[in-house]
């Protein structure tokens, strides 16, 4: 039956030799007999999935027929080399030998089918990301230059996200120059982002975020090229937040550049525009920079209200707060927020949270009598056990700090005078907070 289809096949061939008029023929070329019987055969395998022999009769169709017979010729050529290249292993002189050929059949394609030039220039890119990713990134931002040149706002966002991927790691490895990455960072986020706005799908909104995400990641994203990057961004669109909250978050993860007027200015905006627990945050942070203390609370009081963040987000925000009031000396609030970080995620926070209220115990001055200045380590020392046995990666200090701290407890003699033995219950009553502990002195 196989013979048959054969046979049929140059039977066809044939007459389109003798009976096509002459213009037909030269579409074929003067050996239109073997073009057009490789090119059926080459289909033919194609369809039944044999990538060998249809690579085989392409190669032949690629000998007799003329450049311009047959666009989908390449195209189908296209996916035979592909296919190949995947089932070459590790043989990568082979390998190699058929990304090549592969490169140049998108050339070819262009070069004689000039309404492909669009298609051909966006696969040739994605072959090299395919094929080029850890070999010659140079290469690949080059054909995804080649790409925004022809397609502008248009150009897909996955290329230009991996435009950025490989940006980075070329600056990582010092082949490439920081302006390089930030040129590509202000024209393709402008790409991005009109495209956001157009269209503000899941997807768009993701490809935008990992943009984002590689140019942080790559080194070149310095508190002062981002202020280069965002001011003029911001002078244009300061009330759209599709521009404004990566300015915020970019700059906002950079202690320096938030001290900054550009990020006054963008957060500030931010919350008028839209108010959420994420710019609250931010407030919050600027305002501990300038050490408007109350300022900074009441925003960060107002970030972990939003219905918008979870148990989480408000355990780590309110370990953050427990921070700020222990740097600056409100030692009950601190505490407070501590335990209710515990409460809200004790897997995450517990360690750092005990760890906290243990040194704000052991920082506090107690005035009561002697035995409480001694007492308030005890109350520490219990903190600290908890913080390791809630973090074990807190252990080593933990160990050291309790270590220290009972070099403070009192001599059994002194607790003595006090009717204090150890294992007893003992309250305690100092800087405006409370705790029951026990008893332990030094024999």
């Amino acid at each position: 039956m196989k013979k048959l289809h054969v046979y049929f096949t140059l039977a066809v061939a044939m007459f389109l030799m003798v009976s096509a008029p002459a213009n037909a023929q030269g579409k074929y070329g003067k050996d239109s007999a073997q073009c057009v019987g490789y090119l059926n055969f080459y289909k033919d395998y194609l369809k039944q999935a044999n990538m060998a022999e249809a690579a085989t009769q392409w190669r032949g169709a690629l000998k007799f027929c003329p450049p311009k017979a047959s666009q989908n010729f390449y195209v189908d050529g296209r996916k035979i080399y592909k296919q190949l290249i995947a089932k070459s292993g590790s043989n990568a002189q082979l390998r190699e030998s058929l990304i090549d050929t592969l490169m140049m059949i998108h050339k070819t394609r262009m070069e004689n089918f000039p309404k492909s030039v669009k298609a051909s220039t966006e696969n040739i890119a994605y072959d090299m990301l395919a094929y080029y990713k850890n070999s010659a990134p140079e290469k690949i931002l080059a054909a995804i230059e080649d790409v925004v040149a022809l397609t502008g706002n248009q150009t897909k966002a996955p290329l230009l996200v991996a435009y950025m991927d490989n940006a980075a790691s070329m600056f990582k490895n010092q082949k490439l120059d920081a302006d390089k990455v930030l040129k590509a960072y202000t024209e393709y986020s402008e790409i991005l982002d009109g495209q956001l706005k157009a269209n503000p799908t899941d997807a768009a909104k993701e490809a935008r975020a990992a943009f984002e995400g590689h140019f942080v990641n790559s080194g070149a994203a310095t508190c002062e090229n981002l202020i280069v990057i965002f001011t003029p961004r911001f002078e244009a669109e300061p009330t759209n937040p599709e521009v404004v909250k990566p300015m915020v978050n970019l700059l906002g993860a950079d202690d320096e550049c938030v001290k900054s007027e550009l990020f006054l200015k963008a957060v500030a905006s931010l919350h008028q525009i839209e108010p959420s627990h994420t710019s609250a945050y931010f407030l919050f942070k600027l305002n501990a920079s300038k050490d408007n203390v109350d300022e900074a609370v009441k925003y960060m009081e107002e970030a972990i209200a939003s219905e918008e963040s979870d148990n989480v987000k408000d355990a780590e925000y309110l370990m953050e707060l427990a921070a700020y009031n222990f740097k600056n000396n409100n030692h009950a609030k601190a505490v407070a927020h501590a335990k209710d970080a515990i409460e809200k995620d004790a897997a995450a926070q517990g360690g750092k949270a005990n760890l906290l209220i243990a040194n704000v115990w052991a920082g506090l001055k107690c005035t009561a009598n002697d035995m409480d200045n001694r007492a308030k380590y005890w109350v520490a020392v219990d903190y600290l056990t908890k913080a390791k046995a809630a973090d074990e990666t807190l252990a080593e200090e933990a160990n050291k700090l309790i270590s220290q701290y009972r070099q403070y407890f009192p001599k059994t003699e002194d607790a003595f005078m006090y009717d204090l033995t150890d294992g007893k219950a003992y309250s305690i009553s100092c800087g405006g907070m409370n705790a029951t502990t026990t008893v332990r002195t030094i024999k």
